[in-house]
């Protein structure tokens, strides 16, 4: 996703103003650039203001502070004021597109070689073709498949008990909430023990251009986006919809990017959580969430969230990184920073008051991790502000 240049993240590197500026003076000019291009491999540097607007398309624009710094992409939003010595080149998100540029004629520009930057469309690589089949199945103790293969992918999650299946040769273990990926031509068999017995769902699909590495032959633990995913496949696999089998198609497709991303299988060491205690936990978190929301005004503390709910501290820990993957004080200071945005840009307020408002410790504490967050001091944002 892109950020448009009203961003703060963009603040550093130009001003929004709501027109282009009407210079009567014949020191400047304004010329029409049509841009087609997706890379760039060069950038532009003026020591004067540059204005930019854009007339038609959608058009991206590359900044550069520093020439050792990785470019920055931005969609352009609303007029530019460009700042003097700040590096900057066009790309076309759409097809093509025009931009006025306002210069001044005794401006001194300057054009400098780059590594070649670009942007690429949103284009799938995962090609989910088909779903030829699936089912959900429960097999009791000492249950064996003679085993077999054939010419598609194949998946098994474990919703209940353990199963093990033997790939070319190899054995795995299945525990429950686990997922294992065969891929094509791939001979292997399944079983349960003398003692366990195990509820199953097989999904077998056609997919092309998938490194099987990439999937098959590990054990994947399912996480808490994966099993989410999962359990609406298997809700909605009955309903009779218009569009379902598009649906199911993506929620399949959808499986496998997380079960490539291998944070899952680390997300599982902590997320062993049932249904009525995540229900009980996503209460807890809104009645917590709203708390922080109502008392952002204040010098809230953790103790004092953790008496207000009877709840230990390193309950609280684990309870914000299991649902939010975020620690409670980096959350309450995001909600303060993106609280001293609002205010900052719709109050007279200074920042001193802002950081005294929202309870920070002081300003310098405040600036530093509002830099940190935005890349841009809250002096600097207020000044970039348009009104």
């Amino acid at each position: 996703m892109y950020k448009k240049t009203t961003s703060i993240q963009c603040a550093k590197y130009c001003e929004i103003l709501k027109n282009l500026p009407n210079n009567g003076n014949s020191n400047y000019f304004n010329a029409k650039k049509t841009i087609k291009k997706k890379k760039i491999d060069e950038v532009y540097v003026y020591d004067r203001s540059v204005c930019v607007q854009v007339d038609s398309g959608i058009i991206g624009i590359v900044f550069l502070n520093d020439l050792n710094e990785k470019p920055k992409l931005f969609a352009i939003h609303k007029t530019l004021k460009i700042k003097p010595g700040t590096y900057f080149n066009f790309i076309s998100l759409s097809q093509s597109g025009i931009v006025t540029i306002q210069m001044n004629l005794n401006a001194n520009s300057q054009k400098v070689r780059i590594p070649e930057f670009g942007s690429v469309g949103i284009k799938s690589s995962i090609k989910v073709q088909e779903i030829y089949a699936y089912y959900y199945s429960t097999k009791g103790n000492s249950y064996f498949f003679e085993g077999e293969k054939h010419p598609y992918w194949e998946m098994t999650f474990v919703d209940n008990g353990e199963l093990i299946t033997n790939v070319e040769g190899e054995d795995y273990i299945l525990p429950t909430r686990s997922i294992f990926f065969y891929s094509p031509h791939q001979f292997h068999t399944q079983r349960t023990t003398d003692k366990s017995t195990c509820s199953y769902m097989t999904i077998m699909f056609d997919m092309k251009e998938m490194e099987p590495e990439k999937l098959a032959n590990r054990v994947i633990h399912c996480s808490k986006n994966m099993y989410q995913t999962l359990s609406m496949f298997m809700h909605l696999s009955n309903e009779n919809w218009e569009h379902i089998n598009e649906l199911l198609l993506s929620l399949l497709k959808l499986l496998i990017i997380y079960a490539m991303d291998e944070t899952n299988e680390i997300e599982f060491a902590s997320q062993n959580i049932n249904p009525m205690q995540q229900h009980y936990e996503d209460e807890l978190m809104n009645e917590i969430t709203q708390y922080i929301m109502n008392h952002i005004n204040s010098s809230l503390s953790i103790n004092e969230i953790c008496d207000k709910f009877a709840i230990s501290r390193s309950s609280l820990q684990a309870l914000f990184k299991r649902n939010l993957d975020i620690s409670p004080k980096h959350y309450i200071n995001n909600i303060k920073l993106e609280q001293s945005k609002i205010l900052l840009k719709k109050s007279a307020r200074t920042v001193s008051e802002v950081s005294d408002m929202l309870g920070f410790a002081s300003i310098h504490y405040f600036s530093r991790k509002f830099k940190l967050q935005y890349g841009i001091s809250p002096s600097e944002y207020a000044k970039s502000i348009v009104n």
